[in-house]
């Protein structure tokens, strides 16, 4: 299997709303248009291979973390300021050619994986620590920004790499941080899972408890449940616009996102809808859906704004680099979702 390269709602009033906790089985859809596409950056700096994270800095700059094939598969960030669909996004600075995360305190062996990013007294970023052979992982870590060195610094690890991948996505609410976390099961198929943290104690694995079900909260990571299906590597967001939560997802080897709504953190979530079609090489019958991130900056309340990487078991030959390069996709707000 060759895949991409990854170390790097509506305020409803006077009507009806049918919320569910959870649902098995995605809508059916006959035809899922493509969605519109660009590589980010502009040919200077476009190409980028796996997780695009957005993040800000303590000053509130808007910063994205990706890797750049163009310096040697190193991770490193970029400012953006505007998005314009006729030239994807503008106003993106030269990559430098220092990595941006550290992950050397726990082991010279690894390679940090960007996830979920959030900001509090200072940007934090959840990581898979990878083992350099990029078939195993030791775990999932939390990194602080550190200014004086421009790069996120590896505090320590929080979950073994058997529990749901917590950190995938990461999103404040109140006095909590909130990690999710996606895990395989059944054929195809992934159930995400949920954690949280008082704000002031979000690096200290004790901290967590686990999403039970049914409202309910437990400090043993053994006894989580399943929050919903969805993939393995959600992606969460609040959009003001529609006053509803956002959680964006491709199941295991899919070539569609889906999304649901939510009333808050914890659901109740919506059934699951199709976006559409992830941007993949014409030429390659083996390509699929990478991570998929919701941007946050999306540009009208008619309009989502996600990045998505692209994986694939073989790439052919002939194909050229750009065609595996992270895209940037613009999907219309799905007309039934809650």
């Amino acid at each position: 299997m060759h895949a991409s390269r990854l170390p790097i709602g509506l305020l409803c009033l006077s009507c009806s709303v049918n919320l569910e906790s959870a649902s098995t089985d995605a809508t059916s859809h006959v035809d899922v248009p493509s969605l519109e596409s660009c590589r980010p950056f502009g040919d200077s700096v476009s190409a980028l291979e796996g997780r695009l994270v957005p993040f800000e800095s303590s000053d509130g700059t808007p910063l994205w973390l990706a890797t750049s094939a163009a310096i040697g598969d190193q991770i490193s960030t970029a400012t953006l300021s505007a998005f314009d669909p006729a030239q994807c996004l503008m106003g993106a600075n030269e990559f430098g050619a220092t990595p941006a995360l550290d992950v050397s305190a726990i082991g010279t062996d690894l390679s940090g994986r960007p996830m979920g990013s959030v900001t509090t007294d200072t940007a934090y970023l959840f990581f898979s620590a990878d083992h350099t052979d990029g078939l195993t992982s030791a775990g999932y870590g939390i990194a602080r920004w550190d200014a004086h060195v421009s790069r996120f610094v590896a505090l320590g690890l929080l979950w073994t790499a058997d529990r749901p991948s917590y950190g995938s996505a990461a999103v404040v609410d109140g006095e909590w941080l909130y990690v999710f976390g996606g895990l395989a099961a059944r054929f195809l198929a992934a159930d995400v899972y949920l954690a949280r943290a008082p704000l002031a104690a979000i690096a200290t694995p004790a901290a967590y408890e686990y999403w039970a079900g049914g409202g309910a909260w437990t400090a043993s990571a053994d006894q989580a449940l399943p929050l919903v299906e969805g993939g393995s590597m959600p992606s969460v967001s609040y959009d003001a616009s529609h006053q509803r939560w956002l959680l964006a997802y491709t199941t295991p080897l899919s070539t569609e996102i889906s999304i649901r709504s939510g009333i808050g953190v914890t659901g109740p979530w919506s059934a699951p809808y199709v976006l559409g079609r992830c941007a993949l090489p014409l030429n390659d019958r083996e390509a699929f859906c990478g991570d998929i991130v919701l941007t946050r900056r999306a540009p009208s309340a008619r309009e989502l704004l996600i990045t998505q990487s692209v994986s694939s078991f073989d790439r052919p030959v002939q194909s050229p680099p750009a065609d595996y390069w992270t895209r940037l996709l613009l999907a219309p707000w799905p007309s039934k979702l809650p």
